[in-house]
């Protein structure tokens, strides 16, 4: 019979869930650009905000990650949709260009505090009644669930909003203020800590140290790191600009966010299989032939007209990847710097944002949006044939012991 403990960790499951799907039923996320640009920003200044965002997290990733180790997943993540409510406010009542660029430190503050805590919540309330097995199977959901959240938001925006976009500031609110409600009923997970008697700048310094140990000690652990954020980024960047991208090929907004809504359609389509694609082929193969296939998408994305076809796939494999390459990740991570580390693989990906977000931007504004395609493009092609040499020369062991904490 199950305990009250065993049912409360079974209860974060479901919680996250209705989390995952209230916290980006995001009705910004397919307009946020075109909303810059009408108020009369333009695109070098849509690259200085991101680029401003990526900055936030990336100072900001692995301290809220501490946070999140030391004090409380549920509070870092609860923080995190606070933080966010700071960013639509300013969003919604400021043209001010200084206090537009505060609202993208404290947005990029509130992605923060999620990008490791979610996970390392969702993780450990499985490893406390022993079904940390089935992690991929649960992070497969989630992306299922974050996908049908972006479709349904980029339908209603192109369906019902479309230029209605303080009203999708608004309802964006709404929904954060749910997605907070269902943090605050879960259970927090007991998480290991060995210096309770120390200083909290102590504290801070020696869980620094013990993370950085984690990531450079394994040498796996490390080069999955660097892959995901090195694929994961150029994808970001590519879904971001598809706003400009296809209203600039001569498709109207709405039809710009029904292929938006294609991308994430079909990522969570590849999140939902993640699990049986892994299994059936393995991680050294999948490692070789997803990058390739991305690139080839990637460029397929440059064809006039019949480009969404290659942005629309390019989200399946983008899910799929992620899905498999986080459980990999997670295995070697133990339990009291899961949300740390977690937050250095975030802080690695916004390195990647900030090298090539701003050169999309003032590549977009210098020529075409097209060339900002055509560079990205060939970022892909760059990265994946130095992975796959890497690979080749040091391939990934498949089955590799996992590292585990001492509870």
């Amino acid at each position: 019979m199950q305990t009250k403990l065993e049912k409360a960790y079974k209860r974060n499951i479901i919680l996250d869930y209705f989390h995952m799907f209230f916290r980006n039923t995001n009705f910004t996320h397919g307009i946020w650009v075109a909303y810059l640009l009408i108020r009369g920003f333009n695109l070098i200044d849509v690259g200085l905000f991101e680029m401003i965002f990526h900055i936030s997290s990336l100072t900001m990733e692995v301290p809220t990650g501490v946070i999140g180790d030391l004090y409380g997943r549920k509070t870092s993540r609860a923080l995190g949709i606070l933080t966010y409510f700071i960013y639509i406010a300013i969003m919604l009542l400021s043209m001010n260009y200084f206090l537009i660029i505060v609202g993208f430190i404290f947005c990029g503050i509130s992605y923060t505090f999620e990008s490791g805590s979610g996970d390392a919540l969702v993780y450990d309330s499985l490893k406390e009644i022993g079904q940390e097995k089935n992690f991929m199977k649960v992070n497969g959901l989630r992306e299922v669930i974050y996908q049908a959240a972006t479709v349904l938001v980029l339908a209603i925006t192109g369906l019902l909003l479309e230029g209605k976009h303080q009203l999708d500031y608004i309802l964006t609110a709404v929904m954060f203020v749910i997605a907070l409600i269902t943090i605050l009923l879960m259970k927090e997970t007991h998480i290991p800590h060995e210096e309770e008697d120390l200083s909290f700048k102590e504290r801070i310094n020696n869980h620094f140290i013990k993370t950085w140990k984690v990531v450079t000690s394994n040498k796996r652990l490390t080069l999955l790191i660097v892959i995901g954020a090195l694929l994961f980024a150029p994808v970001t960047s590519l879904f971001i600009f598809a706003q400009e991208y296809f209203i600039w090929q001569g498709f109207s907004e709405r039809f710009m966010l029904w292929f938006l809504a294609g991308h994430s359609l079909f990522a969570a389509i590849g999140g939902l299989l993640a699990s049986k694609v892994e299994n059936k082929f393995g991680e050294k193969k999948l490692m070789y032939f997803l990058p390739i296939v991305l690139v080839i998408c990637f460029f397929s994305t440059l064809i006039p007209i019949y480009g969404f076809i290659g942005f629309i796939i390019i989200g399946f494999i983008d899910s799929l990847f992620f899905v498999v390459i986080f459980d990999y990740i997670n295995k070697l991570i133990p339990s009291e710097t899961r949300a740390s580390v977690l937050s250095f693989f975030g802080m690695c990906f916004s390195i990647v944002m900030i090298l090539t977000f701003p050169i999309m931007g003032i590549i977009g504004k210098s020529f075409t949006i097209l060339w900002s395609y055509i560079f990205i493009s060939i970022i892909i092609l760059i990265v994946v044939i130095v992975l796959l040499i890497i690979l080749k020369n040091n391939h990934l062991e498949e089955n590799q012991v996992t590292v585990d904490s001492k509870e």
